[in-house]
């Protein structure tokens, strides 16, 4: 099994914190009968499900720690897309998050047009986190 990001833990206390109940920390979606699949659960991330009121989210969590923030971002845009695309065939009910640290939210995200741009085009779903304090700072649906 890959290892979890070093913020995993971080998140799902955060997401509890704000009433979400952790349902299962790894997920394997087979995408076709033929056998192609989607194991959400890479090297230096981690894949939470999650319930709160009826509404379910699956949690995509990117430190952005070992990399430049440029290819951090590029494998997570890849990575959301993916793996929005493999939960929509199997579960339609199910909504994709990508959990960035608020710092890389304020000095990346925020700072530069064109990453703010690709977010905007590609729709993608941000939960803002505090590392230190395990709090979610911003919800962005």
């Amino acid at each position: 099994m890959p290892a979890k990001d070093i913020f995993h833990e971080s998140v799902k206390v955060a997401l509890q914190k704000d009433g979400w109940t952790i349902l299962r920390e790894d997920w394997y979606i087979e995408v076709d009968s033929l056998g192609l699949a989607v194991y959400i659960d890479l090297a230096a991330q981690k894949f939470i499900q999650a319930e709160k009121d009826g509404q379910r989210i699956a949690v995509e969590i990117k430190s952005f720690l070992s990399e430049s923030n440029m290819t951090a971002f590029q494998k997570a845009l890849g990575q959301f897309l993916v793996y929005a695309k493999a939960v929509r065939k199997q579960l339609l009910e199910w909504t994709v998050y990508l959990a960035i640290p608020v710092d890389i939210y304020n000095g990346f995200f925020l700072k530069f047009e064109l990453i703010w741009e690709i977010v905007e085009e590609y729709d993608l779903k941000l939960i803002v986190f505090n590392p230190a304090t395990k709090d979610i700072v911003l919800w962005r649906n």
